[in-house]
């Protein structure tokens, strides 16, 4: 969802209760050492519910840029990644660049959220509380990314964890088909597809024996048997018969936010993406 800040041309001027980013009126936090999570951010303050808390911010770069720089990190070895992915084309890097916000961590059962806004026309991302919150309560968002890489367990410690970075839905509930349907049986759509020309494009599959998705690169095609090969992150190599997989097209290799090591983003995002110890 996109929400709309109050433009510049408000005439309620100050008084404006819509101007969050313009006002820049920032919770106070602080910066922590976690115990299993490397830095995290606690409040120095109580925060309502609503309430902006701090804007996510970085440097801006594009899809193309973004993927260079993915796999130079994954090449080093480096497994702290801030990006985030604001619209097509236009990713944060608060890899080098940011502020706090940078440093909030991963929770399957999370205090804030990451909502996008438009200010004067201008995208722009920040992290709103979802419940009240406590002074020294540490704040923490859901990445809700696809992991780039290897497995991370998630430490945040809530009664719904979901054990590991990059799963959206504990492995025993994840919908099948069993040749019934109705309304309360989830069923994950297969898309019909032929897209043999599609060599180098990203995608995001759902793969059966990992139980989440994972992103690939469309590596080849045989015509002959309609299989498609896929190249994963981590360099292995398979084949798909893509008209019964549950696939889609991902802008190239990003994440809608992720520090991987949510996030992992960070696995974080998640990008890759989607862009999903937290850390």
């Amino acid at each position: 969802m996109l929400f709309s800040c109050c433009s510049s041309a408000c005439k309620c001027e100050n008084k404006c209760a819509n101007k969050s980013f313009q006002h820049r009126t920032l919770r106070k936090t602080k910066l922590i050492m976690t115990e299993k999570c490397g830095y995290g951010v606690v409040a120095e303050e109580d925060i309502n519910k609503g309430e902006f808390v701090i804007e996510y911010v970085g440097e801006v770069i594009d899809d193309r840029t973004c993927e260079q720089r993915l796999w130079k990190m994954k090449r080093q070895g480096d497994t702290n990644f801030y990006l985030c992915e604001v619209s097509s084309n236009m990713v944060i890097d608060a890899t080098n660049k940011g502020n706090m916000s940078r440093f909030i961590n991963h929770s399957c059962e999370p205090n804030t959220e990451m909502q996008k806004w438009t200010v004067d026309g201008e995208t722009r991302v920040g992290i709103f509380a979802l419940r009240d919150i406590k002074v020294g309560e540490e704040l923490t968002y859901d990445y809700k990314f696809v992991q780039f890489g290897a497995n991370q367990d998630c430490h945040c410690g809530s009664s719904n964890c979901r054990k590991m970075l990059g799963i959206t839905k504990p492995v025993n509930s994840i919908p099948h088909y069993d040749g019934n349907s109705s309304q309360d049986q989830p069923v994950r759509k297969k898309r019909k597809t032929s897209f043999e020309n599609c060599i180098g494009e990203i995608v995001r599959l759902w793969h059966r024996r990992q139980n989440r998705y994972l992103p690939a690169s469309i590596y080849d095609f045989n015509e002959r048997n309609g299989m498609h090969t896929l190249l994963f992150t981590d360099e292995t190599i398979e084949d798909f018969y893509m008209k019964e997989e549950d696939w889609e097209f991902l802008p190239n290799l990003i994440w809608h936010m992720f520090r991987c090591p949510y996030l992992a983003l960070l696995s974080a995002a998640s990008l890759v993406l989607l862009i999903e110890g937290s850390r």
